[in-house]
């Protein structure tokens, strides 16, 4: 049975995947979404296992993508990304967009989600693999304190120095809940 993309566009699944393949932004909106989804994944998981209380997914034109509640009742709000291809791992946290009347508007605002998830797939082939980091700790804008600096490195050691990264949800979790 074809899918629905295919009977839509008319075009056999393997067309599909072959116009994709040809295009490099549109891999690069399928790498957004195949972090998003293999993050689902974990929150799913992490549900069903019973250290969250639930999540709930938005794909909504300026809000986070993820809300996340804890066991304790704490909400997150988790923005995924996906990291910047090169030789050391970096994630840049901005907008696709700025508006005309606003060239600061294309920057994150400090308070826009709490949590940065970041797919490492690119890097390490494993789409699964993540990196997390607290907003409260990331560097802001220069120019615009009450914005997020847009190119953020991420160490290959999870450590204490701040900004911390972590490698498990659950960490960024209990580092968030503190």
């Amino acid at each position: 049975m074809p899918h629905a993309l295919e009977l839509k566009y008319g075009l056999t699944a393997q067309e599909l995947l072959d116009a994709i393949d040809k295009r490099f932004r549109l891999k690069v909106a399928l790498e957004g979404a195949v972090a998003e989804v293999h993050f689902e994944r974990k929150l799913r998981i992490a549900s069903r296992e019973g250290w969250l209380s639930g999540y709930e997914s938005h794909d909504v034109d300026g809000m986070h993508d993820y809300t996340v509640v804890t066991l304790s009742g704490i909400t997150i709000r988790v923005e995924v990304k996906t990291i910047r291809n090169g030789q050391k791992p970096k994630v840049e946290l901005q907008k696709t967009r700025a508006a005309k009347s606003d060239p600061s508007s294309r920057f994150y605002d400090r308070d826009h989600f709490d949590v940065v998830a970041v797919c490492v797939g690119r890097l390490t082939r494993d789409w699964s693999q993540f990196r997390y980091a607290l907003v409260q700790e990331l560097p802001g804008h220069r120019n615009h304190p009450d914005k997020l600096q847009v190119m953020h490195s991420i160490p290959d050691e999870v450590g204490e120095k701040k900004p911390r990264w972590f490698s498990r949800f659950q960490d960024i979790i209990d580092a968030y809940s503190v």
